[in-house]
């Protein structure tokens, strides 16, 4: 079996399973806290060298407020969750938006924790227009 060096996570339908569990759509984004971190680990298991999360982009900040606050409110929880264990951790996305939760502003920069390992990118109020004008004022 070939494994890949680097996997990318999308936690997609989490208001699905929340609304046919019977619950508001916000309280399915708690829920896929617990199953990210088994990724993580089975990443970690498997020797995969880069972890890509997909968080949430600008237009996710468009949905009620309620909504935004919640996913915002997972996303930190999932970053302060990987920051216990073995992984070089960044945090990416347009952090001078708003909307990018002041939580993570320390994790902007690279850092180690643990024993380091698998880098974890951690993807949060992003958008193909910030990447691509981020990316063109580097060069």
């Amino acid at each position: 079996m070939r494994i890949p060096k680097h996997v990318g996570i999308i936690p997609d339908g989490n208001r699905r399973w929340a609304l046919n569990k019977g619950m508001s759509k916000e309280k399915g984004y708690k829920k896929g806290l617990d199953p990210g971190l088994e990724v993580f680990k089975l990443c970690e298991k498997y020797g995969i060298e880069e972890l890509t999360f997909y968080g949430f982009t600008a237009d996710n900040t468009k949905r009620p407020t309620f909504q935004r606050l919640a996913f915002t409110k997972a996303c930190v929880d999932a970053v302060e969750m990987l920051s216990k264990e073995n992984a070089d951790l960044l945090v990416i996305g347009n952090y001078t938006s708003d909307m990018f939760p002041k939580k993570l502003l320390p994790y902007t920069e690279r850092k180690r924790f643990g024993l380091g390992g698998i880098k974890v990118n951690f993807l949060v109020n992003y958008d193909w227009k910030w990447d691509v004008c981020d990316t063109i004022k580097g060069i």
